[in-house]
């Protein structure tokens, strides 16, 4: 990237406070650093860390919040502390946390934060979550059979509708069988799976802060997917191929029903998610990292570094004052649907 050239005084750093993690950074391949676990830090500082330093971008893993520059940390690392910063700019992995006071720029996993103008203050931008490691596709010997119906992910991220008799039930009266997969050791394994489900629930709640992960999973795994209209997945829809959208178990039974008797739409819907699949390639989600960091980082950095003193702490405590409001609304109100 030509870019980088005329920007190497300026390092990104990527903030690590425990120096046991430093291994993570040493990886040559991003997926090396899935047998360290499921963090933030792994899923989004580590990883991208990985991946623009072999795309060039100047870049170095560090313990510290330097006086300036910057810096790249995710919102566990960051926690409940709300340092005001000075001339170093932070840019926070926001994922499906809150947002930093902190931080000069979000970055987020689902487009809605970028649409909502309420959000403005904290400079959202999105970018997808790195694709699912060695995620192993449908056993395509297995055509248009819908038999084996699975989820996959946490148990607490499943709706109890689909963990009562009558969900199985209603499954062994059509030929199918339920088959959730819990255990985040399997989750890469979509080889005997025939269609996915996956519903956090039936309340209308939109989920602002979840990501489309399910999703693109099942695009790339060849898999057709039945959700709830999310606003992440809605947000990446573009067709009725895309996902089969549903509001209750009944309509959960009647997709599967549609699926199963219906091998064109079956097929259909596999090619459309191989298309798709490519917007969330690896690819193109460096390419939307360098894009970002070429088209806002550097430009918002040279802004930041010449902005008065007195700017950035009004503007500190603007963020700071709305983290706590949004906090005492959703003690009042419940969290944003």
């Amino acid at each position: 990237m030509t870019f980088f050239q005329a920007n190497q005084q300026e390092k990104i750093y990527f903030y690590a406070p425990d120096k046991m993690t430093h291994n993570y950074f040493r990886q040559h391949r991003r997926e090396e650093i899935v047998k360290f676990g499921n963090t933030l830090l792994i899923n989004w500082i580590a990883s991208t860390f990985i991946e623009l330093k072999k795309a060039g971008l100047p870049c170095e893993v560090i313990d510290y919040i330097p006086k300036q520059g910057i810096v790249i940390a995710d919102r566990d690392t960051l926690g409940n502390h709300y340092p005001y910063l000075g001339s170093a700019m932070l840019i926070c992995a926001k994922c499906d946390r809150e947002f930093h006071p902190s931080a000069h720029l979000h970055v987020v996993q689902n487009p809605i934060d970028t649409q909502n103008p309420y959000q403005s203050i904290w400079n959202p931008h999105y970018i997808p979550h790195w694709p699912q490691p060695y995620l192993q596709a449908r056993n395509r010997a297995r055509g248009s059979t819908v038999k084996n119906v699975a989820f996959m992910g946490t148990r607490s991220n499943l709706t109890e509708e689909f963990k009562s008799d009558r969900w199985i039930s209603a499954l062994k009266e059509i030929g199918c069988e339920w088959t959730p997969i819990f255990s985040p050791a399997k989750w890469s394994d979509y080889s005997e799976v025939d269609v996915i489900v996956a519903v956090r629930s039936f309340d209308g709640r939109t989920y602002p802060y979840k990501p489309a992960s399910k999703l693109i999973n099942a695009w790339k795994a060849e898999v057709p997917a039945i959700l709830t209209p999310e606003s992440a997945f809605v947000g990446l829809k573009k067709s009725e191929l895309d996902f089969l959208s549903i509001n209750s178990i009944e309509e959960a039974i009647d997709a599967v029903v549609k699926l199963k008797t219906n091998p064109e739409l079956y097929a259909s819907i596999i090619n459309n998610g191989l298309t798709r699949a490519q917007e969330a390639s690896d690819e193109k989600i460096i390419e939307d990292w360098l894009t970002f960091v070429e088209h806002h980082v550097f430009p918002e950095y040279a802004k930041w570094y010449e902005a008065s003193e007195v700017s950035k702490i009004i503007l500190f405590g603007k963020r700071y004052f709305r983290l706590k409001i949004d906090r005492m609304k959703n003690r009042v109100f419940g969290p944003d649907r």
